[in-house]
This record gives structure tokens, C-alpha cells and sequence, in this order.
């Protein structure tokens, strides 16, 4: 856990995200490298209302910017105790967001990366754009969403929503090295229908499957805990509105929690998410790590 990337977009929410992460770095003695991705303006009309500017000036242009940032970053981080400010360096490169940051986070070989979240009425929405869940979906590297209304109060629970499977192991080996550090307690929460028979030995089945985790990571701070709801949309709803998670993390499968999430109607039943940091998985980390 040295290596966190924190791609910018200059706003306040990725701002926000650069700021816990730098406070989580504190602790994780990581490096933090934020990443800008951006595209040459092009002319809209003959008259070039846009003027064309050389790749190399602009690089120089958004240089200068994030040099200004993360001084100001380490100013308002850091100020208290120089001597625990983690190291933050910066890039910017042409080209789209998805590519540059999978270009960027392969060559340093990043361990997580940060991103801003913004939510007004109701609405999340991820910063840098539409880009944004597919470097969740086409990525390999987990995902550190953080609200624009999140504050870092330091990392006490770590909660994983998952199904006991196989896919999970990977996972929750990340967490366990991840609250290590924080000397964090993982509850992995199990959201189980009402409709099924109470009698079928979940319960054991996910002692078990926990036992063997604290064995395979060497993390004894992890436990199980069943959600009995009557449907899995209610125990989201259930996990939502818990005050004592300091990050949510699950890993991300196509037509899983994460879409009900971030998708239509849904949204706004889980608006407490605009305050709890979300961990992502991507369907490739299974594979990159496996």
C-alpha cells in the first residue's frame, strides 16, 4: 500500500479526495501521485474562437496549475507537522481520461486510486465525467470514491458487502492489509433475503468462511455479520444508514449493488453514500491479482 493516484479535474470535489488521501497516506507512508488527463482545444469556426495550442505549452500550463495545487494541498495538510506530509508529485498527459490514468497507474504501479464524488439534491455523481465509472468498470485497481461531503476523521471499520464466495478472498485480502495499517476493524456484511430458510446454516458457513480468512491474511480484527432484509435493495438501505463505517467496499460485477447505486430511480434512496467513502473492485482485479 505505497501507491496512490489521485486524478484531478481541478474541481472542488477532487480536491476534497486529494485531501483524504494525503491524510490517509500519513498514515500508510505512501506516495501520491495526482494525474490530470487533458485534450488539445480544437477550433469551432474558421475564426478559431479556440485558439490551437502546442501540446507542450498546455503540458506546461496544467503543470504550472498542479504544482500550485499541491503546494496549496500541502500547505492546508500539513502545516501542523511537516515532517508526516507524504511525498506528492504530479503528471499531466494529452489524451482520454481512461487511458491516461490506466497508462499513468501501470507505470508506477499503483496500489489504489482516489477519486472525488459530488451529490446535490439527491444525485451522486462521479467527477471527470461519464469517463469516470469506466475506469471502475474497465480498470484494475481499486477505487477510493470520496464524497464531497466526506471529512477524514481516520479509518476505526471497513465494511464489505459481499457473498462469501471465492471472488471475495482477493478482496478482503486488500482490506486486511488496508486496516492493518489502521489498526481497522473489517465486518463483512452478508445481505441475505428474508424469503430464505432461516435454518440453512448461513450463519456457520460465514463463521467459517471468516475463520479461514483470519488464517490466510493473518488479521484476527475481521468478523461476520448477516443481514437479514426482505429484499437485497433493503439491506443496502440497511448498510446506508449505519453512522459508525468509516468506508463501504464491494466488489463491483456487472448488474451488482454498485449499479443499483449509481443508477435511475435508485439514486436517491442511497444519498447517504454522499457521505461514506465507497471502495470499489473492478472485475479485473480478480484476474490481475489472481
Amino acid at each position: 500500500m505505497k501507491k496512490i493516484l489521485v486524478p484531478t479535474d481541478f474541481s472542488a470535489p477532487a480536491e476534497n479526495a486529494a485531501k483524504y488521501a494525503i491524510s490517509m497516506a500519513k498514515v500508510l507512508d505512501a506516495r501520491i501521485t495526482i494525474v490530470n488527463a487533458f485534450v488539445l482545444p480544437v477550433p469551432v469556426s474558421e475564426s478559431g474562437l479556440w485558439p490551437v495550442m502546442d501540446t507542450a505549452d498546455l503540458e506546461g500550463d496544467i503543470g504550472g496549475e498542479l504544482d500550485l495545487m499541491v503546494k496549496k494541498l500541502l500547505d492546508d495538510s500539513c502545516s501542523d507537522d511537516p515532517a508526516s506530509c507524504p511525498m506528492v508529485d504530479y503528471r499531466c498527459a494529452e489524451g482520454p481520461v481512461l487511458a491516461v490514468i490506466g497508462q499513468i497507474s501501470g507505470q508506477i504501479d499503483t496500489d489504489l486510486v482516489v477519486m472525488g464524488l459530488s451529490g446535490a439534491g439527491g444525485l451522486v455523481n462521479f467527477i471527470l465525467g461519464s469517463n469516470s465509472m469506466a475506469i471502475i468498470e474497465k480498470g484494475d485497481r481499486p477505487v477510493l470514491l470520496i464524497p464531497f461531503g466526506a471529512r477524514y476523521h481516520g479509518i476505526k471499520k471497513i465494511v464489505y458487502a459481499g457473498s462469501l464466495t471465492p471472488q471475495d478472498i482477493k478482496p478482503l485480502e486488500y482490506l486486511c492489509k488496508l486496516a492493518s495499517w489502521f489498526k481497522a476493524e473489517v465486518c463483512v456484511l452478508h445481505i441475505i433475503e428474508m424469503r430464505k430458510d432461516l435454518n440453512t446454516g448461513i450463519q456457520a458457513i460465514g463463521e467459517d468462511f471468516i475463520d479461514q480468512m483470519r488464517i490466510l491474511t493473518g488479521y484476527n480484527k475481521i468478523r461476520y455479520e448477516p443481514v437479514w432484509n426482505s429484499d437485497i435493495d433493503q439491506g443496502l438501505e440497511w448498510i446506508a444508514e449505519q453512522e459508525d463505517i468509516d468506508i463501504v467496499s464491494m466488489l463491483h460485477r456487472k448488474h451488482n449493488i454498485l449499479d443499483k447505486i449509481f443508477s435511475g430511480s435508485r439514486t436517491k434512496r442511497f444519498a447517504r453514500y454522499t457521505t461514506t467513502p465507497l471502495l470499489v473492485f473492478p472485475p479485473d482485479y480478480i484476474e490481475k491479482k489472481a
